[in-house]
């Protein structure tokens, strides 16, 4: 079992290789940026799984209100937990925080995307298995 805490400078290297894990390929100096304006907000929230003083899990989330129904909810912006570790209910434990989290603040809904790779296809069950429902699509347009 992992312990759950909010991330914190002392992860930066952890951190910046999980992101890479999931498929993001970054700098520690990128990263390092990233986590200091998130970490401006009081909306977002860096979640980390550890387990002897390693950490081996991620999960980035951000509150929000909606304008479809009333209160706030919460979008799971990444998550990810380190190759090694997988299998053993990191994952579990880290969404169950962020549900956490979410009805601390009121919130009544959790939504997030996925890729539609053939390398996200586990990921797709684990949340299907969690009780997610499968209920929209995602578009994306870069800007620069």
């Amino acid at each position: 079992m992992a312990f759950i805490r909010y991330a914190n400078e002392n992860d930066l290297a952890d951190i910046t290789y999980l992101m890479d894990e999931l498929g993001y390929k970054t700098t520690q100096l990128e990263m390092k940026e990233r986590l200091k304006k998130l970490s401006s907000y009081s909306d977002y929230h860096t979640f980390v799984a550890e387990i002897d003083h390693q950490v081996v899990g991620l999960l980035g989330l951000h509150i929000g209100l909606a304008y479809e129904f009333s209160g706030c909810y919460g979008r799971i912006l990444c998550m990810v937990v380190n190759r090694k570790f997988r299998r053993m209910g990191i994952d579990q434990q880290l969404v169950a925080e962020a549900e956490k989290q979410i009805i601390k603040n009121e919130g009544n809904a959790i939504v997030l995307n996925s890729g539609n790779r053939v390398e996200r296809a586990d990921a797709h069950k684990f949340y299907l298995d969690l009780g997610y429902s499968l209920k929209s699509s995602g578009f994306v347009k870069k800007l620069v």
